[in-house]
């Protein structure tokens, strides 16, 4: 009996009709009168509400060749598919078995026979079957698949790259050979996997939209592994794919949140690779999978993404998105802070607009450090600010500042300035602002209304 007449529903059944007859089902097999019953009824269910497994259960029911299965053979068919997914292998290959015999001329019965067989790790048995098979049907793509998988897990790569490469050729529309061939690449032969992708999405760009990982899992490992093989621009755009598909996924396979969480760290120091981040992270902070052991590192992702925000904003100087980055990482070594802010208070002329800019284009990073930054942006303190500042860099300059090199360029994180014994007292560049002059920063405001 198929999942369809178990819920006693027809093929073109939508989700609605799907539950309401599971719904009818389970009060005639409930799990205390019936529970074998209502366990069968509980994973016809499961697999038919779910689109990707029911589209996978319905290729079931249609023969490699296109057309559609004798009627006689179609129960057999899904019967034996069970008992492959609860792994009983053994029995699998006796009711195949004795099912090849009765239907000799079924290709489908065999395929799945020598399938059984190589999982029970019979492959000499099984890779007959496949020649018998492609000798009768050169054509049969989904076999020569097999084909290469058997050889690949004999140790013959080179053999299983040639039938992944047939396979391919015999239908290159068709997303199963070019899906398990990107997978055999990725874990056997790595320098492939950029020719692959290419060539695949030649004939359709989305051809891995129903194994939408592989696109991680090619973008990642070549981008950030020792090869590095994919240009920047395309390892890019296979994230983008990626990205596509899972955020528009309902229920993503359960692997791809940790491995998405465990890349985190990496794709947030790569400035190309924030839009990506930004397109994934709703739907992980939405994940099933969240826990409360993932908080602190959503909360560094966020602040990747504001950080990396400042860094594209021309108008905000490097020290400000360091020493935003540094408060919002929570950095330990608080005497960083401390270097980028007195770097700050030795070159307020130069980095007052900036603050301003701060201020008003990005109020959440302002006020994260608002009382450094208003009394940076405060001209009547500006004496006792500076001088405060001088202070932190004596006390600090023994073991935090002391740098005997020169040459020292901001660009490496690294804020020069003169020692204590070199500064010199602060001269203003222009007359103090009343509290009720015109605010230099050019609003219309008094002073004391706006910077003040």
């Amino acid at each position: 009996m198929n999942y369809y007449e178990r819920l006693n529903i027809a093929r073109d059944a939508d989700s609605t009709a799907v539950k309401r007859a599971y719904f009818a089902a389970v009060r005639s097999h409930s799990p205390d009168s019936d529970p074998e019953g209502f366990k069968a009824i509980r994973v016809a269910y499961e697999t038919l509400s779910d689109p990707k497994k029911r589209a996978e259960y319905d290729s079931y029911f249609v023969a490699s060749g296109g057309g559609a299965i004798a009627s006689g053979i179609q129960s057999e068919l899904l019967a034996a598919r069970e008992l492959i997914r609860e792994n009983r292998y053994k029995q699998a290959a006796d009711f195949l078995t004795d099912l090849n015999g009765k239907n000799p001329g079924s290709a489908e019965v065999s395929r799945l026979l020598a399938e059984v067989l190589w999982r029970m790790k019979k492959s000499g048995t099984a890779e007959k079957l496949c020649v018998e098979l492609l000798e009768k049907n050169p054509s049969d793509s989904d076999t020569m698949v097999l084909r290469a998988k058997i050889a690949a897990s004999q140790g013959h790569t080179t053999k299983a790259d040639n039938f992944f490469n047939e396979a391919v050729g015999i239908d290159p529309l068709k997303a199963k050979p070019w899906t398990e061939y990107a997978r055999f690449a990725l874990e056997h032969q790595i320098w492939l996997v950029p020719d692959i992708f290419d060539r695949a999405m030649k004939h359709d760009p989305d051809i891995f939209r129903d194994d939408y990982y592989i696109y991680l899992a090619g973008a990642h490992d070549l981008s950030f592994g020792p090869l590095g093989l994919f240009p920047d621009e395309n390892h890019v755009h296979y994230y983008d794919k990626f990205a596509e598909s899972f955020v528009k996924d309902k229920n993503p396979p359960e692997m791809i949140y940790p491995f998405l969480m465990n890349m985190m760290p990496q794709l947030t120091q790569n400035e190309e690779l924030i839009p990506f981040v930004k397109k994934v992270l709703p739907a992980l902070e939405n994940s099933k999978q969240r826990s409360k052991d993932d908080e602190q590192d959503f909360k560094y992702i966020r602040a990747a993404i504001v950080v990396s925000k400042l860094r594209a904003d021309k108008q905000i100087h490097k020290v400000l998105a360091d020493l935003t980055e540094c408060i919002l990482y929570e950095t330990e070594d608080k005497d960083e802070q401390l270097s980028m802010e007195c770097y700050i208070a030795f070159n307020l002329s130069t980095l007052r607009p900036s603050i301003k800019t701060l201020k008003n284009e990005y109020p959440e990073c302002f006020k994260i450090n608002q009382a450094f930054y208003l009394d940076a942006l405060n001209e009547k303190k500006t004496d006792a600010f500076f001088e405060k500042h001088v202070a932190i860099v004596k006390k600090l300059k023994p073991t935090t500042m002391d740098n005997d090199d020169d040459d020292n360029d901001d660009d490496d994180g690294d804020y020069d300035f003169d020692t204590p014994d070199e500064i010199k007292p602060f001269v203003r560049e222009s007359p103090k602002v009343g509290r009720n002059d015109p605010c230099p920063c050019g609003s219309g405001k008094k002073y004391k209304k706006c910077c003040g």
